[in-house]
């Protein structure tokens, strides 16, 4: 993920029913380009899921898929 300034920013990982299986906070990495390997996501089921990404008035979401 990408994120575009120093301001707060939390990374999201949500089942398909919307609801929020895993956060962390990221906007203290910076600006630009980073990888988060979530160790919690070992607790998580395989499947998919939706990743957002929300810093200022900005959210990304992206679909993830869990394979074990």
């Amino acid at each position: 993920f990408a994120l575009a300034g120093d301001t707060p920013a939390t990374l999201e990982i949500l089942d398909l029913s919307g609801r929020r299986v895993l956060a962390r906070e990221v906007g203290s990495l910076g600006r630009g380009e980073h990888v988060l390997r979530l160790a919690e996501a070992g607790s998580l089921r395989a499947g998919l899921y939706f990743a957002r990404l929300v810093q200022d008035r900005s959210v990304q979401t992206a679909k993830v898929v869990i394979a074990r």
